[in-house]
Formats: structure tokens, sequence, C-alpha cells
């Protein structure tokens, strides 16, 4: 009877393993899909859905399709813990992605380290989530005291723009924090004279008073850091409402990357520089290939966002090809880990490999893709599009500098 009970127990593993295989392979993602971050939300659902559609419509990952699940943590930081949470046990799905903020990706990242689920960040860039040695957590875009390299790098290197002084704002949420102080050490580093360091809290509604004490500095360059849209939006108007006339505005990524920035803003957007991840070499066919076809399907030019979003499913897929699934959970995850530890691949987003090395503030990054540092570019907006002008191997028309003062 033993032996009967036992054979039984072992054909129903058997049967459960099998039947998982035939299943779809599941993709957790907590995203923003309602609230004021929704924008954000539906980008990567886009990025993601157009990934998945190819690769499926392809044959998908050695004959199963890919599905994504996306769950709804409305920008809330506990909230994202419980969704990530969920699609992990209830979702039983094999690996995660997403999470758009950098506060919203540290719990994400603390919840798939504890349940031993692979989790690929694609966006969310405080240096914090690939600083604290998860081996569970990986990231392909650059982190955010990375963000600045372009602009370091511009003011370095492009005759006559090195700041003679700099106000730096940003927002005191994670994603501000880390890139603010990333931007200010490296003017310190340069001798330039930081003549206002101004936190705000997120989603602040009225900006002028900042703006009229950040005037009474007359800063040469005006450094702006918002995770919110409505926040980059309204620094910029304030400012320029309050008279700042600055040789440059520089935005760094986040609010300062999305169509709404330049819709809203009109004119008053014009010319403002966004220091960030890069949207992949436009230069590169494949890359140009990709943003027609996202265009075509959705009506929208595809940035930084939608390119992490859509190089993310394909940087998943490669790592399902190479795992060896078997239908058991917790050994597909593991595997998947390391089919992970050994990506060395090129997406539109650029080239992919994890490694542990140290970063430009000194943390060791654990699994954060070694190429980083190169995945920086500065971006211009020109009449309503948000185009790469620096490095100039990667620009796709020339930088407008120092800021035209209206008249």
């Amino acid at each position: 009877m033993k032996r009967l009970v036992l054979r039984s127990l072992a054909a129903i593993g058997v049967l459960a393993a099998a039947t998982a295989m035939a299943q779809p392979i599941k993709i957790g993602a907590p995203q923003p899909m309602t609230g004021p971050d929704a924008p954000f939300g539906d980008k990567f659902k886009k990025a993601y859905g157009m990934a998945i559609e190819e690769i499926n419509a392809a044959g998908g990952v050695n004959g199963r399709k890919l599905e994504i699940v996306i769950e709804d943590h409305q920008a809330k930081n506990q909230l994202a813990a419980t969704v990530a949470e969920k699609l992990i046990t209830q979702e039983k799905v094999l690996v995660m992605t997403g999470g758009r903020a950098s506060g919203q990706a540290m719990e994400i990242a603390s919840v798939s380290q504890r349940l031993k689920t692979p989790y690929l960040v694609d966006h969310p860039s405080a240096d914090m989530i690939t600083t604290k040695g998860f081996e569970w957590v990986f990231r392909n875009n650059p982190t955010g005291s990375i963000y600045p390299a372009a602009f370091q790098d511009f003011i370095t290197n492009y005759p006559a723009a090195m700041p003679k002084s700099a106000a730096v704002v940003y927002d005191n949420t994670l994603f501000g924090k880390t890139i603010g102080g990333a931007a200010i050490k490296i003017l310190k580093a340069k001798g330039v004279n930081v003549v206002a360091d101004e936190a705000y809290p997120v989603n602040t509604l009225d900006f002028k008073p900042t703006m009229t004490k950040v005037k009474g500095t007359n800063p040469d360059y005006v450094l702006l850091v918002a995770v919110a849209t409505t926040d980059a939006i309204l620094l910029t108007r304030h400012a320029k409402e309050m008279g700042l006339t600055p040789r440059a505005f520089v935005g760094f990524g986040g609010g300062f990357g999305v169509a709404d920035y330049a819709t809203q803003l009109g004119p008053l957007a014009e010319n403002v520089f966004s220091s960030a991840a890069w949207s992949g070499n436009p230069n590169d066919p494949k890359t140009k290939a990709f943003y027609d076809k996202f265009h075509a399907k959705y009506g929208i030019w595809p940035h930084e966002h939608e390119v992490e979003g859509y190089s993310a499913i394909y940087i998943l897929a490669d790592a399902l090809k190479r795992a060896k699934l078997t239908g058991n959970l917790d050994a597909d995850r593991d595997a998947i880990r390391k089919a992970l530890l050994a990506t060395d691949m090129v997406t539109v987003f650029g080239k992919v490999k994890f490694g542990n090395w140290t970063g430009p503030t000194g943390d060791p990054f654990t699994n954060q893709n070694v190429y980083s540092p190169e995945h920086s570019v500065m971006a211009q907006w020109k009449a309503g599009q948000l185009l790469n002008v620096w490095p100039k191997a990667f620009a796709e028309t020339a930088l407008t500098f120092p800021e035209p003062v209206k008249k």
C-alpha cells in the first residue's frame, strides 16, 4: 500500500509538471495602471505587449507562449509589495519585471529576493536596488547615479559648456535624491558652485516660491529632477514664469522624458534637456525599424520607457530559452536566475551583460548591466519631440545651446 501511494504521488507530480509545461510562461509586471502615474504603466503595457506578440508569433519560447500578467500598484510602495507577492504566490509567475518608480521597485526587489523569484528591473533607477547584494535581482537600464553621465560628458567635452554655477532642484523620493545627489557630486568635483540645493515633496502644486528663491541665486544652469510628470511640467512652467533665464535647463528622465511634458508645456518645453537612459542608438537600422514599427502600431514614438520595457521581454525570452525548464516552479525560477547570469546579447536598447562592479558613487553593484554607463544620453525637446543630441555618435539632431533668451 505504501508503495502504491508513493507511485501515485510520483505520478501526480509528473502530471502536474507536464501540465505546467503545457501552459504559457507567465511574466509578472507590477505597474501603475491607475492614479497619477498611469501614463507610465500604459507605456510599459504597450511595450510588453508588442514584444510578446512578436515572440509568440515566431513560435514562443521553445514552443511555449509568453504571457504578461500586469498588476496595478497605483504608484504606492506598499501596494507594490502586496501585488508582487500576489504575482509570485498566487499567479505563480516564473519571473518578474516592471516596477516603474524606484520606491515601488525596491519593494518588489525585496519581495522577489525573499521568495526567490528572478526580477529584471526595466526602468527604476535608484542605485540601492542593485547595491543591496540581492542575487535574484537584475537590472538592464542605467542607475540613478549613471543618469547624469551624458551631462557630465557634455559639460566636459563641449566647448564653453562648463557651468559657472548651478541650481539643483529635486523631489524627495528615492529616485530624486539619488539623481540629485549624483548631479551635485559631479558639479562639485568640477569646481562648479552649487548655488541652490532644493528638495521638495513629490506632487507639489506650486513651485513659484522655490523658483523665486532659485532666481535670486542667478544660476548659470538649472538642473531639475522629478519622478512625476506633473512635477516636471510645473517646475518648468513656474521657473519660466518667474523669469529664470539660465544658459540651460536640464532635466533627468522621469517626468522630463514623456510626451505629456511637451504636450502640456508647448513652447515652454522647447530646448529643455533630459540626461537619462537612452532609447537606443537611432543611427542603428534595427533601432530605427523598431521606432517605425512601434509608431505604426500605437501612433507614438518610443523613448526610454518603451524601449526598456520591450527589451526586457526579449532579455527574459533569451534567458527562458536557455533555462531548461522542467515544470517545477522553484527549480525553474532558479534556472532562470542562472540563465540571466549568463546573458550576453544585444537588444534595441543596447548591449546586455549582467555583472558585479563598482558604480560612480563607490557602491558595489550586483547583477547590474555592465554596459550601463554607455546607455546614458542627453536629449532635447524640439518641436514636441525628445531627440538625442549628445554624445554626437547617437545624435538625432543638432543641440541648441545656450538656451535662447526670449525678449
